[in-house]
């Protein structure tokens, strides 16, 4: 243990010794860390706000038509069902369909897009809240009641205000015209509205107006409901998409034993949270090993200074040997030192490094976020060490290696 501590004296001392040529051969490693660690903290930043946008917020389950031809097997007890046993790990359970109409007001005629749902749509976590009126309820659904609700956007397509709550649309489909009125009004943010109107000018195109109605609504254009065969599942924060699509479908082939086994299944969707984070990842290490480069450019300016250091010690070299260092003290002298430099530089530059992405991060350039990684900083400093090792290796053998005679002539 002593003399480990002379050698860390020893290494230090010639440090100071030489202030400016040693910062100066540190700077390689400075750069290279605070450039691998700028980069690794900016990617994990970005990574974490891309996946909490991406973030799987409903799972589907449905029945399997490779297994039953006829996949209209869900009822409204299943819906209440699954709901009751997910209990806390979902915000609502819904059925819905599809369906393309046309509308006329006074503005002009308009394609409508139907969605056909049971009342826990008004909780899809992919849309905004109820901006004005109410949503259709379970009594709707009983008597499918000609009521919709309507976007903000669409409403002011169609109507030029949002002042259109009690006001009729006659939407026809299926060749038969039929009278809804509208009850509630979805919110839509100023952003996206502006954003859809850029796209719809750029590309010509009209903008079908979206109308939601409860999904018993399909009977008024002569498509009665025959029960379901796809269920969304909306997730409560933190849960697992997998883990609550297994237990959906527990409770479900409890229900359906009679229909078979492995009836239902989780509709695989493309996931974009996992894609997003693997991409990211990959470019985040690419930029980080160019980055990285640097350091074996700063791990070459380690060996070529303490090449010149053995040089101008020599003569101490010589003297150490005359009486009495063993090879092995030489070589581990001049390894602390080039590691002690290695070291220094490594810490200074994940210093400045993590202040380099947190000022991009606060200073908001380019949208940029920024999220320090421990493992990054615990494997920049392990590499700065091991530079100091493994580029100190030949310098340290050849000063261990000089004959004390030849050394002291010199």
């Amino acid at each position: 243990m002593g003399q480990i501590v002379e050698y860390i004296k020893m290494a230090l001392y010639s440090i100071l010794s030489n202030k400016g040529r040693s910062f100066l051969t540190m700077l390689g490693i400075i750069i290279g860390i605070s450039s691998v660690i700028t980069v690794v903290s900016i990617g994990s930043g970005v990574k974490s706000e891309v996946m909490a946008t991406t973030e799987e917020k409903s799972v589907s389950v449905s029945v399997d038509t490779e297994v039953l031809t006829n996949p209209m097997i869900m009822t409204d007890d299943d819906i209440l069902a699954v709901k009751s046993g997910l209990g806390k790990r979902t915000t609502g359970v819904v059925a819905t369909s599809q369906g393309m109409g046309t509308t006329t007001t006074n503005k002009g005629s308009f394609d409508a897009y139907l969605t056909f749902a049971t009342p826990d749509a008004q909780y899809d976590p992919n849309m905004e809240e109820m901006y004005s009126g109410t949503y259709f309820t379970e009594d709707d659904m009983a008597n499918a009641s000609p009521v919709a609700v309507i976007d903000r956007e669409s409403a002011l397509y169609v109507f030029g205000n949002t002042d259109v709550l009690g006001m009729d649309l006659d939407i026809t489909m299926e060749n038969r015209i039929v009278t809804v009125r509208i009850i509630g009004i979805r919110d839509v943010t100023d952003e996206v509205i502006a954003a859809n109107k850029e796209v719809n000018q750029m590309f010509g195109m009209e903008m079908p107006i979206s109308l939601e109605m409860p999904y018993t609504g399909t009977e008024l254009w002569g498509e009665p409901v025959n029960n379901y065969s796809t269920l969304s599942i909306y997730l409560a924060e933190g849960e697992n998409a997998n883990g609550v699509a297994k237990a959906a479908m527990q409770i479900l082939a409890a229900r359906h034993v009679s229909d078979g086994d492995d009836i239902f299944k989780k509709d695989q969707g493309l996931d974009l949270t996992s894609y997003m984070g693997t991409m990211l990842d990959t470019v985040t290490a690419f930029i980080a090993f160019v980055a990285g480069i640097s350091l074996l450019v700063g791990g070459i300016g380690v060996m070529n200074i303490m090449l010149v250091s053995v040089t101008e010690r020599t003569r101490e070299i010589g003297i150490r040997k005359s009486l009495g260092a063993t090879t092995r003290s030489i070589v581990a002298q001049f390894l602390f030192e080039s590691a002690i430099i290695s070291g220094i530089g490594g810490i200074i530059g994940i210093l400045s490094g993590a202040g380099i992405a947190k000022l991009i991060s606060v200073l908001n350039i380019g949208g940029l976020s920024s999220k320090l990684s421990p493992g990054a900083i615990i494997i920049a400093t392990a590499f700065s060490c091991g530079v100091g090792i493994i580029f100190g290796i030949y310098p340290a053998r050849k000063a261990a290696k000089l004959s004390p005679i030849e050394a002291l002539r010199q």
